[in-house]
């Protein structure tokens, strides 16, 4: 099989799904390795949120206490993204962090990180507007195992 002939190479995954899976793949993987590379230490990472957040009108401790949650829920958001497992929820929780985020750096008038936190949204668009393509996923492999009945019972509008 060809490069040049993939357009009439069978395949039962399309362009779109394997593109998802990919991006999935290096999203889930950037976020959950943000978070554990914080969660070992989330006591000195917040000590220097709160010192870079020193000269906003933000309170010290909603600094401290955003960032000693957050390694967690990067780590979260992350590995379910990454294992599709509950993804149209994780990608929606991600963007409302990555919200504040971007709040918080616009306080401290850190623009290349709002930059940068920009690309993230896009990730997150991608993933999310597409979520219909996303294969390999824990929430597809429950859903198979679902009883044929289970699904029609549970949501009468979608039987």
């Amino acid at each position: 099989m060809s490069l040049q002939n993939h357009d009439t190479a069978p395949s039962h995954l399309s362009d779109r799904q394997l593109a998802h899976a990919v991006l999935r793949l290096v999203f889930g993987t950037n976020l959950t390795v943000h978070g554990l590379v914080r969660v070992g230490a989330p006591g000195s990472f917040a000590d220097a949120l709160v010192q870079g957040f020193a000269n906003t009108p933000l309170p010290e401790w909603s600094v401290r206490a955003f960032a000693v949650g957050l390694p967690f829920v990067e780590l979260a958001v992350g590995l379910c993204i990454l294992l599709g497992l509950r993804l149209r929820l994780a990608l929606v929780a991600g963007g409302v962090v990555l919200a504040s985020l971007t709040f918080g750096e616009c306080l401290r008038q850190e623009w290349s990180a709002v930059g940068l936190h920009l690309s993230y949204a896009l990730a997150y668009y991608v993933l999310l507007s597409r979520a219909a393509d996303a294969r390999f996923t824990v929430d597809g492999l429950l859903r198979s195992r679902r009883p044929e009945g289970a699904l029609s019972a549970s949501h009468p509008s979608r039987a």
